[in-house]
C-alpha cells in the first residue's frame, strides 16, 4: 500500500511539473518577479564630455508580461570623460516596445574640466537628465545642469546632450 501511495505521488508530481512546464512553453506570462544585482556600463559622445565612460551597478527587478520583458532598475554609476565627469543615480524603466525600449530619470553631479563643450571649465554643476533607448540601451541622454560652484560670472545654466550605448 505504501508502495502505491509513493508512486501516485511521483506520478502526480512529475504530472505537475510537465503542465507547469507546458503552460511556460506555451506563451503564458512570467508574472513572477526576480530581482538582480548587474554591472551597469556605458560610452557616450556628445557635450559637454565630448567622449566618456561609464561604469556603475544596476539594483532592480524583472518579469514578463504582455509577452514583453519588463525591468524596473535605479542604477549608480560614475562616469569619467575627456572634458568633464559626472556620478549619478538613475531610475531606469525597460520594456516598452518590441526592441526593449526604454527610458531613465538621473540626478547628477558633473564636473568640467580641460576645454568641455557647451559648459564652463573648473565648474561643479548639479541637475536632471532624461535618458532614453528606442532600441536596447542605445539613444540620447538630455539634461539641464545648473552651476554650483566656479568663478562669478560663469555660465550658470545649460542643456547637455549626448548619444550613447548603455547608460
Amino acid at each position: 500500500m505504501t508502495r502505491v501511495a509513493l508512486v501516485s505521488i511521483l506520478l502526480l508530481s512529475v504530472s505537475t511539473y510537465a503542465n507547469a512546464q507546458g503552460c511556460l512553453r506555451c506563451g503564458a506570462p512570467d508574472t513572477l518577479r526576480r530581482s538582480h544585482v548587474v554591472a551597469a556600463w556605458g560610452v557616450h559622445v556628445g557635450e559637454p564630455q565630448k567622449a566618456s565612460a561609464a561604469l556603475g551597478v544596476i539594483l532592480g527587478e524583472d518579469w514578463q508580461s504582455k509577452g514583453r520583458d519588463h525591468s524596473r532598475n535605479v542604477a549608480l554609476y560614475a562616469e569619467p570623460g575627456i572634458a568633464a565627469g559626472r556620478a549619478s543615480i538613475a531610475y531606469l524603466d525597460q520594456g516598452y516596445g518590441s526592441f526593449g525600449s526604454g527610458f531613465g530619470i538621473a540626478a547628477s553631479v558633473l564636473r568640467a574640466w580641460d576645454d568641455p563643450w557647451v559648459a564652463k571649465q573648473n565648474v561643479t554643476y548639479v541637475g536632471g537628465e532624461l535618458l532614453l533607448w528606442p532600441i536596447v540601451f542605445v539613444g540620447p541622454r538630455v539634461g539641464l545642469f545648473h552651476s554650483v560652484t566656479g568663478p562669478s560670472g560663469s555660465q550658470k545654466w545649460f542643456v547637455s546632450f549626448d548619444f550613447g550605448v548603455g547608460l
